[in-house]
């Protein structure tokens, strides 16, 4: 049954697989594409450790760059993690084993990101490969056969805090569940050399932020909506209810429903009953999402998809809680209103475009077809060009703001309106085209990029 698992889980990942890149998706390919060196030039501004550039610029260097060769190993990763999460609960609760590897496989958030040339499926990986070395080893600590389980631990534990800082969480709440002292010191020793590049990128960050205030805003969710924004995130993916009554009423049922069926994981034959093994995966959920939104007040880092490394453990938990329920009829509902949540939101996902990745290639397509005469692409910033320059067939020239040479002679401007309150708050550039004679004739939106195109009088 685990293999016809693992291929519904490896469909669900190859529907609207072709996406157009997104602005980070692109940054990757085209630094990818580059030198060995420049990769670390670029991590500079990148708050993230090195393993998943390093191992995408290989990838990129023996495969190519296209949008499907680009995410395919995400792909890979989501669905290993599907068996990974499977085998761990086998020793946990064996009956519970297929049901959160059918729930992982369809898990919306996970597929989501199972989709992006990006880290976070590949850290979540490496997340649930040392949690099941660590449940291992503390399921089996007094024997003398742990050697391997070490070796394997430290080593996935290593993979993960380079593939995430997020992970170092997960290293803590290890330590708080069973404290194996000389391991975890070890990993943290092997992550040391890293630790010079990792101060580098948050001043780096401090400095973006100083110069783009609105910048902290983009990238830290608001302080008192992020936890319950992370459950609904991990309940139904990246998809949004527009109708906020109906949003706040379905997020309460399914914060009530998933919540009772948690707790009733805990409780057998209405006594609480908490193993080892079972408070590793609840501290696997807790710790870090509570470590990372205490530290959003210092750093503000806070995004649902930065833990997707512990979407595991809530699946985990779920399933534990179903079959904790001694009714079978009973499990079998609770697992069909899962798995109608989980699909239900890929449905929504997969048929609504507004939630897709922006359109880049859209937009690069449509302005390459518009005439070529005396015409130039605007962005408001120099730090967005690069999905355009991943799509473009350099047909039109690329400017960015009002400083660049020769713009008030041309003809045509096609002015990409991309993530203006962030890069042009005053709209300055707005204001510079109506002053020097240029007058918007069209407007076209291309999934959350509007591109407004502007001729001269």
């Amino acid at each position: 049954m685990i293999i016809g698992i693992l291929i519904l889980g490896l469909i669900l990942r190859l529907v609207n697989f072709n996406q157009s890149l997104w602005l980070d998706e692109a940054v990757q390919a085209i630094t990818s594409q580059g030198s060995f060196a420049g990769i670390f030039t670029e991590l500079q501004g990148d708050f993230h450790p090195p393993l998943y550039h390093l191992l995408t610029w290989l990838w990129v260097h023996l495969f190519g760059s296209s949008e499907v060769v680009l995410r395919l190993p995400s792909v890979l990763f989501g669905i290993a993690t599907v068996f990974v999460v499977y085998k761990l609960m086998v020793h946990i609760n064996r009956q519970s084993a297929i049901i959160v590897a059918l729930l992982m496989s369809t898990a919306p958030f996970h597929i989501y990101y199972s989709q992006e040339a990006r880290m976070y499926a590949m850290t979540t990986f490496f997340a649930a490969l040392s949690m099941y070395f660590f449940v291992r080893l503390i399921s089996c600590q007094k024997k003398n056969n742990t050697r391997p389980l070490k070796i394997g631990y430290v080593l996935a534990t290593v993979l993960l805090l380079y593939s995430d800082y997020f992970g170092l969480f997960v290293l803590l709440a290890q330590a708080i569940a069973a404290p194996f002292l000389i391991l975890q010191f070890l990993c943290l020793l092997f992550f040391l050399p890293w630790l010079p590049m990792f101060l580098t990128q948050i001043q780096v960050g401090r400095q973006a932020i100083q110069a783009l205030p609105e910048w902290g805003k983009l990238v830290n969710v608001n302080f008192t909506k992020a936890l319950p924004l992370t459950f609904i995130k991990f309940s139904i993916g990246r998809i949004t209810i527009f109708n906020k009554k109906l949003y706040a009423v379905i997020a309460g049922v399914l914060f009530l429903a998933y919540g009772v069926i948690i707790a009733r994981g805990f409780f057998q034959k209405r006594k609480l009953t908490i193993d080892k093994r079972q408070l590793t995966i609840l501290l696997w959920l807790v710790v870090p999402i509570l470590s990372a939104w205490l530290i959003s007040i210092f750093i503000p880092n806070y995004q649902p998809f930065r833990l997707l490394l512990v979407l595991p453990a809530f699946y985990l938990l779920l399933s534990l809680g179903i079959t904790r329920f001694s009714n079978s009829g009973l499990r079998q509902i609770l697992i069909f209103f899962i798995l109608a949540v989980n699909l239900i939101s890929l449905a929504v996902f997969y048929t609504n475009p507004y939630f897709h990745r922006e359109d880049w290639r859209g937009v690069v397509s449509y302005i390459e077809k518009q005439e070529i005469a005396n015409s130039v692409a605007l962005l408001p910033s120099l730090s967005s060009h690069w999905p355009y320059t991943y799509y473009a067939k350099n047909k039109i020239p690329l400017a960015m703001g009002t400083s660049s040479q020769n713009l008030v002679d041309r003809n045509k401007i096609f002015y990409i309106c991309y993530l203006v309150p962030l890069f042009d708050p005053d709209e300055k550039i707005s204001f510079w085209l109506t002053d020097n004679n240029f007058v918007k004739i069209k407007e076209v939106n291309f999934n959350q990029i509007p591109l407004w195109v502007y001729q001269k009088q």
